[in-house]
Protein backbone atom coordinates (compact mmCIF):
# COMPACT_ATOMS: atom_id res chain seq x y z
CA UNK A 1 0.00 0.00 0.00
CA UNK A 2 1.30 3.42 -1.00
CA UNK A 3 2.00 5.94 1.75
CA UNK A 4 0.76 9.49 1.29
CA UNK A 5 1.65 12.77 3.01
CA UNK A 6 -0.58 15.85 2.76
CA UNK A 7 1.04 19.23 3.49
CA UNK A 8 -1.08 22.39 3.66
CA UNK A 9 -1.22 25.24 6.17
CA UNK A 10 -4.98 25.43 5.53
CA UNK A 11 -6.66 22.82 7.73
CA UNK A 12 -9.79 22.66 5.58
CA UNK A 13 -7.81 22.16 2.36
CA UNK A 14 -5.81 19.32 3.89
CA UNK A 15 -8.95 17.70 5.27
CA UNK A 16 -10.67 18.06 1.91
CA UNK A 17 -7.91 16.09 0.17
CA UNK A 18 -8.08 13.43 2.85
CA UNK A 19 -11.88 13.06 2.91
CA UNK A 20 -12.84 13.55 -0.75
CA UNK A 21 -10.67 10.80 -2.20
CA UNK A 22 -11.19 7.07 -1.58
CA UNK A 23 -7.56 6.25 -0.84
CA UNK A 24 -8.29 2.58 -0.14
CA UNK A 25 -9.52 2.11 -3.70
CA UNK A 26 -6.20 3.56 -4.87
CA UNK A 27 -4.36 1.09 -2.59
CA UNK A 28 -2.98 4.00 -0.60
CA UNK A 29 -3.18 5.43 2.91
CA UNK A 30 -2.64 8.83 4.45
CA UNK A 31 0.18 8.47 6.98
CA UNK A 32 0.96 12.15 7.60
CA UNK A 33 -1.05 15.38 7.50
CA UNK A 34 1.26 18.32 8.16
CA UNK A 35 0.44 22.02 8.33
CA UNK A 36 3.88 23.43 7.52
CA UNK A 37 6.95 22.40 5.57
CA UNK A 38 9.23 21.92 8.56
CA UNK A 39 6.97 19.39 10.27
CA UNK A 40 6.54 17.61 6.93
CA UNK A 41 10.30 17.11 6.61
CA UNK A 42 10.56 15.81 10.18
CA UNK A 43 7.67 13.41 9.60
CA UNK A 44 9.28 12.16 6.40
CA UNK A 45 12.53 11.46 8.23
CA UNK A 46 10.65 9.38 10.83
CA UNK A 47 8.42 7.52 8.38
CA UNK A 48 9.17 7.75 4.65
CA UNK A 49 6.33 8.23 2.19
CA UNK A 50 5.84 7.48 -1.50
CA UNK A 51 3.85 10.57 -2.49
CA UNK A 52 3.63 14.12 -1.12
CA UNK A 53 0.68 16.37 -1.98
CA UNK A 54 1.63 19.87 -0.88
CA UNK A 55 0.55 23.46 -1.16
CA UNK A 56 3.24 25.83 -2.41
CA UNK A 57 2.56 28.87 -0.22
CA UNK A 58 3.11 28.05 3.45
CA UNK A 59 4.72 29.86 6.38
CA UNK A 60 8.08 28.84 7.78
CA UNK A 61 9.10 26.54 4.88
CA UNK A 62 7.31 26.94 1.56
CA UNK A 63 6.44 24.08 -0.76
CA UNK A 64 9.42 24.62 -3.06
CA UNK A 65 11.96 24.57 -0.22
CA UNK A 66 10.19 21.60 1.33
CA UNK A 67 10.30 19.76 -2.02
CA UNK A 68 14.03 20.38 -2.31
CA UNK A 69 14.71 18.91 1.14
CA UNK A 70 12.31 16.00 0.60
CA UNK A 71 14.08 15.03 -2.62
CA UNK A 72 17.43 15.22 -0.83
CA UNK A 73 16.10 12.73 1.73
CA UNK A 74 14.51 10.44 -0.85
CA UNK A 75 15.20 11.17 -4.54
CA UNK A 76 12.50 8.65 -5.50
CA UNK A 77 9.63 10.38 -3.65
CA UNK A 78 6.93 11.84 -5.89
CA UNK A 79 5.58 15.34 -5.23
CA UNK A 80 2.37 16.92 -6.51
CA UNK A 81 2.20 20.65 -5.78
CA UNK A 82 -0.94 22.73 -5.44
CA UNK A 83 -0.66 26.32 -6.62
CA UNK A 84 -2.92 29.28 -7.13
CA UNK A 85 -3.44 30.40 -10.70
CA UNK A 86 -1.20 33.44 -10.28
CA UNK A 87 1.60 31.41 -8.67
CA UNK A 88 2.41 29.29 -11.70
CA UNK A 89 6.02 30.54 -11.75
CA UNK A 90 6.51 28.93 -8.34
CA UNK A 91 5.17 25.66 -9.66
CA UNK A 92 7.47 25.82 -12.68
CA UNK A 93 10.47 26.26 -10.40
CA UNK A 94 9.37 23.28 -8.34
CA UNK A 95 9.10 21.11 -11.44
CA UNK A 96 12.63 22.08 -12.38
CA UNK A 97 13.75 20.94 -8.93
CA UNK A 98 12.22 17.50 -9.48
CA UNK A 99 8.60 17.72 -8.39
CA UNK A 100 6.37 15.39 -10.40
CA UNK A 101 3.37 17.58 -11.20
CA UNK A 102 1.23 20.48 -10.10
CA UNK A 103 -2.46 21.35 -10.08
CA UNK A 104 -4.22 24.68 -9.69
CA UNK A 105 -6.68 25.85 -7.09
CA UNK A 106 -9.57 25.47 -6.65
CA UNK A 107 -9.03 21.72 -6.47
CA UNK A 108 -10.75 19.37 -8.89
CA UNK A 109 -10.60 16.09 -6.93
CA UNK A 110 -11.24 13.94 -10.01
CA UNK A 111 -8.29 15.62 -11.68
CA UNK A 112 -6.18 15.14 -8.54
CA UNK A 113 -7.10 11.43 -8.46
CA UNK A 114 -5.84 11.07 -12.03
CA UNK A 115 -2.57 12.79 -11.11
CA UNK A 116 -2.20 10.43 -8.15
CA UNK A 117 -2.82 7.41 -10.40
CA UNK A 118 -0.18 8.72 -12.82
CA UNK A 119 2.27 9.04 -9.94
CA UNK A 120 1.57 5.46 -8.79
CA UNK A 121 2.01 4.15 -12.36
CA UNK A 122 5.35 5.94 -12.57
CA UNK A 123 6.39 4.41 -9.24
CA UNK A 124 5.60 0.92 -10.54
CA UNK A 125 7.66 1.47 -13.66
CA UNK A 126 10.56 2.85 -11.65
CA UNK A 127 10.44 -0.03 -9.17
CA UNK A 128 10.46 -2.54 -12.01
CA UNK A 129 13.37 -0.77 -13.69
CA UNK A 130 15.21 -0.44 -10.37
CA UNK A 131 14.89 -4.19 -9.88
CA UNK A 132 16.22 -4.75 -13.38
CA UNK A 133 19.06 -2.36 -12.62
CA UNK A 134 19.98 -4.27 -9.47
CA UNK A 135 19.87 -7.54 -11.39
CA UNK A 136 22.12 -6.05 -14.06
CA UNK A 137 24.68 -4.81 -11.53
CA UNK A 138 27.25 -7.49 -12.53
CA UNK A 139 26.87 -6.38 -16.14
CA UNK A 140 27.46 -2.76 -15.12
CA UNK A 141 30.63 -3.78 -13.30
CA UNK A 142 31.79 -5.66 -16.40
CA UNK A 143 31.06 -2.61 -18.53
CA UNK A 144 32.95 -0.42 -16.06
CA UNK A 145 36.10 -2.52 -16.37
CA UNK A 146 35.76 -2.90 -20.12
CA UNK A 147 35.42 0.85 -20.53
CA UNK A 148 38.23 1.76 -18.14
CA UNK A 149 40.66 -0.51 -20.01
CA UNK A 150 39.60 0.67 -23.46
CA UNK A 151 39.26 4.43 -22.90
CA UNK A 152 41.94 7.07 -22.51
CA UNK A 153 42.83 8.32 -19.04
CA UNK A 154 40.94 11.58 -19.41
CA UNK A 155 37.81 10.02 -20.89
CA UNK A 156 37.76 7.12 -18.41
CA UNK A 157 38.11 9.43 -15.43
CA UNK A 158 35.43 11.80 -16.69
CA UNK A 159 32.88 9.12 -17.58
CA UNK A 160 33.47 6.43 -14.98
CA UNK A 161 34.52 8.11 -11.72
CA UNK A 162 30.88 8.62 -10.58
CA UNK A 163 30.28 4.86 -10.89
CA UNK A 164 32.91 3.87 -8.31
CA UNK A 165 30.67 4.55 -5.32
CA UNK A 166 27.48 3.43 -7.05
CA UNK A 167 28.99 0.03 -7.89
CA UNK A 168 30.73 -0.12 -4.50
CA UNK A 169 34.12 -0.61 -6.14
CA UNK A 170 36.88 -0.01 -3.58
CA UNK A 171 39.74 0.48 -6.00
CA UNK A 172 42.36 2.33 -3.97
CA UNK A 173 45.45 0.16 -4.48
CA UNK A 174 49.06 1.25 -4.87
CA UNK A 175 49.51 -0.43 -8.25
CA UNK A 176 47.38 -1.85 -11.05
CA UNK A 177 47.94 -3.86 -14.16
CA UNK A 178 46.03 -5.78 -16.81
CA UNK A 179 46.64 -9.39 -17.79
CA UNK A 180 45.05 -10.79 -20.94
CA UNK A 181 44.48 -14.55 -21.00
CA UNK A 182 43.68 -16.13 -24.36
CA UNK A 183 42.94 -19.76 -25.19
CA UNK A 184 45.08 -20.52 -28.21
CA UNK A 185 43.16 -23.73 -28.93
CA UNK A 186 39.73 -22.11 -28.47
CA UNK A 187 38.53 -22.97 -31.97
CA UNK A 188 39.50 -26.64 -31.71
CA UNK A 189 37.78 -26.83 -28.31
CA UNK A 190 34.61 -25.31 -29.78
CA UNK A 191 34.71 -27.80 -32.64
CA UNK A 192 35.25 -30.67 -30.23
CA UNK A 193 32.98 -29.65 -27.34
CA UNK A 194 30.36 -27.42 -28.92
CA UNK A 195 29.72 -23.84 -27.81
CA UNK A 196 27.83 -24.67 -24.62
CA UNK A 197 30.50 -26.95 -23.18
CA UNK A 198 33.21 -24.54 -24.30
CA UNK A 199 31.50 -21.74 -22.37
CA UNK A 200 31.38 -24.06 -19.35
CA UNK A 201 35.14 -24.52 -19.71
CA UNK A 202 35.52 -20.74 -19.68
CA UNK A 203 33.52 -20.54 -16.45
CA UNK A 204 35.69 -23.29 -14.97
CA UNK A 205 38.72 -21.27 -16.03
CA UNK A 206 37.32 -18.27 -14.15
CA UNK A 207 37.09 -20.39 -10.99
CA UNK A 208 40.67 -21.54 -11.53
CA UNK A 209 41.83 -17.94 -11.96
CA UNK A 210 40.15 -16.98 -8.69
CA UNK A 211 41.69 -19.93 -6.85
CA UNK A 212 45.24 -19.44 -8.11
CA UNK A 213 45.41 -15.67 -7.67
CA UNK A 214 44.56 -15.55 -3.96
CA UNK A 215 47.94 -13.91 -3.21
CA UNK A 216 46.81 -10.82 -5.09
CA UNK A 217 44.84 -8.14 -3.25
CA UNK A 218 42.32 -7.76 -6.05
CA UNK A 219 41.55 -9.35 -9.39
CA UNK A 220 38.53 -8.98 -11.62
CA UNK A 221 38.37 -11.50 -14.49
CA UNK A 222 36.39 -9.97 -17.35
CA UNK A 223 35.28 -12.67 -19.78
CA UNK A 224 35.98 -12.25 -23.48
CA UNK A 225 35.03 -14.53 -26.36
CA UNK A 226 38.04 -16.82 -25.98
CA UNK A 227 39.51 -15.91 -22.60
CA UNK A 228 39.69 -13.29 -19.90
CA UNK A 229 40.87 -9.74 -19.38
CA UNK A 230 42.00 -9.53 -15.76
CA UNK A 231 42.28 -6.24 -13.88
CA UNK A 232 44.64 -6.59 -10.92
CA UNK A 233 45.22 -4.30 -7.94
CA UNK A 234 47.96 -4.63 -5.32
CA UNK A 235 49.21 -2.68 -2.30
CA UNK A 236 51.94 -3.07 0.28
CA UNK A 237 54.81 -3.84 -2.08
CA UNK A 238 57.15 -2.26 -4.60
CA UNK A 239 56.39 -2.15 -8.31
CA UNK A 240 59.11 -4.69 -9.10
CA UNK A 241 57.84 -7.12 -6.48
CA UNK A 242 54.32 -6.78 -7.82
CA UNK A 243 55.56 -7.58 -11.33
CA UNK A 244 57.46 -10.65 -10.12
CA UNK A 245 54.45 -11.87 -8.13
CA UNK A 246 52.14 -11.41 -11.10
CA UNK A 247 54.53 -13.21 -13.42
CA UNK A 248 54.91 -16.11 -10.98
CA UNK A 249 51.15 -16.51 -10.46
CA UNK A 250 50.25 -16.20 -14.14
CA UNK A 251 53.01 -18.63 -15.17
CA UNK A 252 51.70 -21.21 -12.68
CA UNK A 253 48.15 -20.67 -13.94
CA UNK A 254 49.25 -21.13 -17.56
CA UNK A 255 51.14 -24.33 -16.71
CA UNK A 256 48.12 -25.69 -14.83
CA UNK A 257 45.80 -24.96 -17.75
CA UNK A 258 48.17 -26.45 -20.30
CA UNK A 259 48.30 -29.67 -18.29
CA UNK A 260 44.50 -29.83 -18.60
CA UNK A 261 44.49 -29.37 -22.37
CA UNK A 262 43.78 -25.64 -22.28
CA UNK A 263 46.56 -23.91 -24.21
CA UNK A 264 46.56 -20.57 -22.44
CA UNK A 265 48.62 -17.56 -23.54
CA UNK A 266 49.08 -14.58 -21.24
CA UNK A 267 50.02 -10.97 -21.93
CA UNK A 268 51.07 -9.05 -18.81
CA UNK A 269 50.58 -5.30 -19.10
CA UNK A 270 52.65 -2.45 -17.74
CA UNK A 271 52.25 -1.63 -14.06
CA UNK A 272 50.53 1.72 -13.43
CA UNK A 273 49.94 3.64 -10.22
CA UNK A 274 46.72 5.35 -11.21
CA UNK A 275 43.48 3.45 -11.79
CA UNK A 276 42.64 5.71 -14.72
CA UNK A 277 45.84 4.66 -16.52
CA UNK A 278 44.62 1.08 -16.96
CA UNK A 279 44.25 1.65 -20.69
CA UNK A 280 48.03 2.00 -20.91
CA UNK A 281 48.46 -1.32 -19.11
CA UNK A 282 45.86 -2.92 -21.38
CA UNK A 283 47.55 -1.65 -24.54
CA UNK A 284 50.92 -3.03 -23.44
CA UNK A 285 49.30 -6.40 -22.60
CA UNK A 286 47.79 -6.53 -26.08
CA UNK A 287 51.16 -5.62 -27.56
CA UNK A 288 52.86 -8.31 -25.49
CA UNK A 289 50.45 -10.96 -26.78
CA UNK A 290 51.21 -9.89 -30.34
CA UNK A 291 54.66 -11.36 -29.85
CA UNK A 292 53.08 -14.81 -29.84
CA UNK A 293 53.36 -14.52 -33.62
CA UNK A 294 57.13 -14.37 -33.36
CA UNK A 295 57.65 -16.72 -30.41
CA UNK A 296 55.02 -19.48 -30.57
CA UNK A 297 56.91 -21.67 -28.09
CA UNK A 298 56.22 -19.16 -25.30
CA UNK A 299 52.97 -18.76 -23.37
CA UNK A 300 53.62 -15.84 -21.01
CA UNK A 301 54.61 -12.45 -22.42
CA UNK A 302 55.50 -9.38 -20.42
CA UNK A 303 54.65 -5.89 -21.67
CA UNK A 304 58.14 -4.67 -20.83
CA UNK A 305 59.63 -7.51 -22.81
CA UNK A 306 57.59 -6.60 -25.85
CA UNK A 307 58.94 -3.07 -25.62
CA UNK A 308 62.53 -4.23 -25.61
CA UNK A 309 63.19 -4.94 -21.91
CA UNK A 310 64.07 -8.31 -20.42
CA UNK A 311 63.10 -10.08 -17.22
CA UNK A 312 66.53 -11.03 -16.04
CA UNK A 313 68.21 -9.78 -12.89
CA UNK A 314 71.00 -8.25 -14.98
CA UNK A 315 69.92 -5.69 -17.57
CA UNK A 316 71.67 -5.28 -20.87
CA UNK A 317 71.80 -1.55 -21.52
CA UNK A 318 68.88 -0.22 -23.56
CA UNK A 319 71.28 2.17 -25.24
CA UNK A 320 73.28 -0.82 -26.51
CA UNK A 321 70.15 -2.33 -28.02
CA UNK A 322 69.34 1.02 -29.61
CA UNK A 323 72.87 1.08 -30.98
CA UNK A 324 72.27 -2.27 -32.70
CA UNK A 325 69.03 -0.94 -34.19
CA UNK A 326 70.91 2.08 -35.58
CA UNK A 327 73.55 -0.19 -37.08
CA UNK A 328 70.83 -2.28 -38.71
CA UNK A 329 69.32 0.87 -40.19
CA UNK A 330 72.72 1.78 -41.62
CA UNK A 331 73.28 -1.84 -42.74
CA UNK A 332 76.78 -1.54 -41.26
CA UNK A 333 77.71 -5.24 -41.25
CA UNK A 334 81.24 -4.68 -39.93
CA UNK A 335 80.01 -2.65 -36.96
CA UNK A 336 77.30 -5.26 -36.30
CA UNK A 337 80.02 -7.95 -36.11
CA UNK A 338 81.85 -5.89 -33.49
CA UNK A 339 78.64 -5.31 -31.57
CA UNK A 340 78.00 -9.04 -31.24
CA UNK A 341 81.56 -9.69 -30.14
CA UNK A 342 80.96 -7.27 -27.25
CA UNK A 343 77.57 -8.83 -26.55
CA UNK A 344 79.07 -12.32 -26.42
CA UNK A 345 81.66 -11.17 -23.89
CA UNK A 346 78.94 -9.56 -21.80
CA UNK A 347 76.93 -12.80 -21.72
CA UNK A 348 79.98 -14.78 -20.65
CA UNK A 349 80.81 -12.33 -17.88
CA UNK A 350 77.29 -12.21 -16.45
CA UNK A 351 75.90 -15.73 -16.85
CA UNK A 352 77.10 -19.24 -16.27
CA UNK A 353 74.20 -21.23 -17.70
CA UNK A 354 72.89 -21.50 -21.23
CA UNK A 355 69.30 -20.89 -20.15
CA UNK A 356 70.01 -17.46 -18.68
CA UNK A 357 72.08 -16.48 -21.68
CA UNK A 358 69.23 -17.52 -23.93
CA UNK A 359 66.84 -15.26 -22.02
CA UNK A 360 68.98 -12.33 -23.12
CA UNK A 361 69.05 -13.61 -26.69
CA UNK A 362 65.28 -13.93 -26.55
CA UNK A 363 64.90 -10.32 -25.34
CA UNK A 364 67.22 -9.05 -28.05
CA UNK A 365 65.34 -11.01 -30.70
CA UNK A 366 62.11 -9.43 -29.56
CA UNK A 367 63.60 -5.97 -29.89
CA UNK A 368 64.99 -6.62 -33.37
CA UNK A 369 61.86 -8.30 -34.68
CA UNK A 370 59.66 -5.57 -33.22
CA UNK A 371 61.68 -3.03 -35.18
CA UNK A 372 61.31 -4.89 -38.46
CA UNK A 373 57.71 -5.84 -37.79
CA UNK A 374 56.83 -2.16 -37.45
CA UNK A 375 58.48 -1.57 -40.82
CA UNK A 376 55.93 -4.03 -42.30
CA UNK A 377 58.60 -6.40 -43.54
CA UNK A 378 57.74 -10.00 -44.35
CA UNK A 379 59.35 -11.98 -41.50
CA UNK A 380 58.07 -15.49 -42.22
CA UNK A 381 61.52 -16.77 -43.17
CA UNK A 382 63.00 -15.20 -40.04
CA UNK A 383 60.31 -16.79 -37.91
CA UNK A 384 61.27 -20.19 -39.30
CA UNK A 385 64.90 -19.61 -38.32
CA UNK A 386 63.91 -18.56 -34.82
CA UNK A 387 61.67 -21.60 -34.40
CA UNK A 388 64.57 -23.81 -35.42
CA UNK A 389 66.75 -22.31 -32.69
CA UNK A 390 64.07 -22.78 -30.06
CA UNK A 391 63.65 -26.40 -31.05
CA UNK A 392 67.40 -27.14 -31.29
CA UNK A 393 68.81 -25.12 -28.43
CA UNK A 394 71.02 -28.01 -27.33
CA UNK A 395 72.97 -27.72 -30.56
CA UNK A 396 74.49 -24.49 -29.29
CA UNK A 397 77.29 -25.15 -26.85
CA UNK A 398 78.75 -21.67 -26.30
CA UNK A 399 77.64 -18.06 -26.21
CA UNK A 400 79.81 -17.48 -29.27
CA UNK A 401 77.69 -19.95 -31.23
CA UNK A 402 74.51 -18.26 -30.07
CA UNK A 403 75.81 -14.81 -30.99
CA UNK A 404 77.15 -16.09 -34.29
CA UNK A 405 73.72 -17.37 -35.21
CA UNK A 406 72.10 -14.08 -34.19
CA UNK A 407 74.73 -12.13 -36.11
CA UNK A 408 73.89 -14.10 -39.23
CA UNK A 409 70.22 -13.35 -38.63
CA UNK A 410 71.04 -9.63 -38.50
CA UNK A 411 72.92 -9.91 -41.77
CA UNK A 412 69.78 -11.39 -43.29
CA UNK A 413 67.75 -8.56 -41.80
CA UNK A 414 70.12 -6.05 -43.38
CA UNK A 415 69.60 -7.64 -46.77
CA UNK A 416 65.86 -7.68 -46.23
CA UNK A 417 65.88 -4.04 -45.21
CA UNK A 418 68.02 -3.15 -48.21
CA UNK A 419 65.65 -5.02 -50.51
CA UNK A 420 62.65 -3.38 -48.90
CA UNK A 421 64.16 0.09 -49.28
CA UNK A 422 64.99 -0.60 -52.91
CA UNK A 423 61.40 -1.66 -53.52
CA UNK A 424 60.18 1.47 -51.78
CA UNK A 425 62.51 3.72 -53.76
CA UNK A 426 61.49 2.07 -57.01
CA UNK A 427 57.79 2.48 -56.27
CA UNK A 428 58.38 6.08 -55.22
CA UNK A 429 60.12 6.89 -58.50
CA UNK A 430 57.40 5.13 -60.45
CA UNK A 431 54.74 7.19 -58.70
CA UNK A 432 56.72 10.37 -59.49
CA UNK A 433 57.08 9.56 -63.19
CA UNK A 434 53.38 8.70 -63.33
CA UNK A 435 52.51 12.01 -61.69
CA UNK A 436 54.72 13.94 -64.12
CA UNK A 437 53.24 12.07 -67.11
CA UNK A 438 49.78 13.14 -65.98
CA UNK A 439 50.65 16.76 -65.13
CA UNK A 440 53.49 17.89 -67.44
CA UNK A 441 50.98 20.04 -69.35
CA UNK A 442 50.70 22.34 -66.32
CA UNK A 443 53.14 25.24 -66.58
CA UNK A 444 53.20 25.48 -62.76
CA UNK A 445 54.49 21.93 -62.27
CA UNK A 446 57.57 22.08 -60.02
CA UNK A 447 59.72 19.96 -57.71
CA UNK A 448 57.99 21.19 -54.55
CA UNK A 449 54.56 20.12 -55.84
CA UNK A 450 55.85 16.71 -56.86
CA UNK A 451 57.61 16.18 -53.51
CA UNK A 452 54.46 17.19 -51.66
CA UNK A 453 52.46 14.66 -53.68
CA UNK A 454 55.04 11.97 -52.87
CA UNK A 455 55.12 13.01 -49.19
CA UNK A 456 58.91 13.44 -49.09
CA UNK A 457 61.21 16.45 -48.98
CA UNK A 458 62.20 18.09 -52.30
CA UNK A 459 65.92 17.60 -51.66
CA UNK A 460 65.49 13.91 -50.81
CA UNK A 461 63.28 13.30 -53.85
CA UNK A 462 65.61 15.14 -56.20
CA UNK A 463 68.66 13.13 -55.10
CA UNK A 464 66.80 9.80 -55.07
CA UNK A 465 65.24 10.30 -58.51
CA UNK A 466 68.56 11.21 -60.07
CA UNK A 467 70.19 8.17 -58.46
CA UNK A 468 67.49 5.68 -59.47
CA UNK A 469 66.47 7.07 -62.88
CA UNK A 470 69.76 8.51 -64.09
CA UNK A 471 68.20 11.88 -64.92
CA UNK A 472 67.07 14.84 -62.87
CA UNK A 473 63.39 15.53 -62.33
CA UNK A 474 63.58 18.75 -64.33
CA UNK A 475 65.20 16.89 -67.26
CA UNK A 476 62.50 14.22 -67.09
CA UNK A 477 59.78 16.88 -67.18
CA UNK A 478 61.47 18.55 -70.16
CA UNK A 479 61.74 15.22 -71.98
CA UNK A 480 58.05 14.46 -71.49
CA UNK A 481 57.07 17.94 -72.68
CA UNK A 482 59.29 17.84 -75.77
CA UNK A 483 58.10 14.32 -76.65
CA UNK A 484 54.52 15.55 -76.43
CA UNK A 485 55.42 18.55 -78.60
CA UNK A 486 56.87 16.23 -81.23
CA UNK A 487 53.61 14.31 -81.33
CA UNK A 488 51.58 17.50 -81.74
CA UNK A 489 53.94 18.83 -84.43
CA UNK A 490 53.64 15.60 -86.38
CA UNK A 491 49.95 14.80 -85.99
CA UNK A 492 48.19 18.18 -85.72
CA UNK A 493 48.00 21.58 -87.37
CA UNK A 494 48.10 23.48 -84.07
CA UNK A 495 50.18 26.65 -83.95
CA UNK A 496 53.43 26.73 -82.02
CA UNK A 497 51.78 28.87 -79.37
CA UNK A 498 48.99 26.34 -78.92
CA UNK A 499 51.47 23.47 -78.73
CA UNK A 500 53.66 25.30 -76.23
CA UNK A 501 50.66 25.81 -73.94
CA UNK A 502 49.60 22.17 -74.35
CA UNK A 503 53.07 21.07 -73.30
CA UNK A 504 53.37 23.19 -70.17
CA UNK A 505 55.20 26.23 -71.54
CA UNK A 506 53.73 29.61 -70.72
CA UNK A 507 56.08 31.31 -73.20
CA UNK A 508 56.28 30.25 -76.88
CA UNK A 509 59.82 31.52 -77.26
CA UNK A 510 61.05 29.59 -74.23
CA UNK A 511 59.37 26.53 -75.71
CA UNK A 512 61.20 26.99 -79.00
CA UNK A 513 64.52 27.43 -77.19
CA UNK A 514 63.97 24.31 -75.10
CA UNK A 515 62.87 22.31 -78.14
CA UNK A 516 65.93 23.27 -80.16
CA UNK A 517 68.24 22.52 -77.25
CA UNK A 518 66.72 19.07 -76.87
CA UNK A 519 66.17 18.15 -80.55
CA UNK A 520 68.91 20.24 -82.23
CA UNK A 521 66.27 21.70 -84.54
CA UNK A 522 63.55 24.33 -84.25
CA UNK A 523 59.91 23.23 -83.87
CA UNK A 524 59.04 24.58 -87.31
CA UNK A 525 61.92 22.78 -88.96
CA UNK A 526 60.98 19.58 -87.13
CA UNK A 527 57.40 19.86 -88.45
CA UNK A 528 58.62 20.47 -91.99
CA UNK A 529 60.88 17.42 -91.81
CA UNK A 530 58.06 15.20 -90.52
CA UNK A 531 55.66 16.54 -93.16
CA UNK A 532 58.09 15.82 -95.99
CA UNK A 533 58.57 12.27 -94.73
CA UNK A 534 54.84 11.61 -94.88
Amino acid sequence: MRKIMIVDDNYLSAEGIEKNIDWEVLNAEIVHICYNGTSAIEAMKNEPVDLIISDIEMPDLDGISMSRQALDINPMVKIILISAYDKFEYARRALLLGALDYIEKPLDYAYLIQKVKNAFALMEREQKNLQLLKQSRPLLIEKFFRDITHRSRQEASYRLKPYLNYLNLKLDYDFYNVVILELENAQSLKDSYGIEKFQMELLNLRDLITEQTSELNYIYPLQDIDGYLCVIGQSGCQSGNFRQLTYKIISALVDNCNSQGLVLNAGIGAIVQDLWDLNRSYESAVHALDYRFFFPHQNVFDGREALGHDLSATDFSDSREEELIRLLCKKDVSAIDSWFQDFSRWLTENFRTKSFAFIQIYSLLGRILKFFYELNLDTHDLEAKILYVYNHLEEFHTTEELCGWLNELCRLLCRKLDSSLNDYHQKLCESVTSYIDENYASNTLCLNDIASEANVSPAYLSALFKKKQGVSISDYITTQRINAACRYLTATNMTLKEISMKCGYANQYYFSTSFKKKMNVTPSAYRDTQTSKS
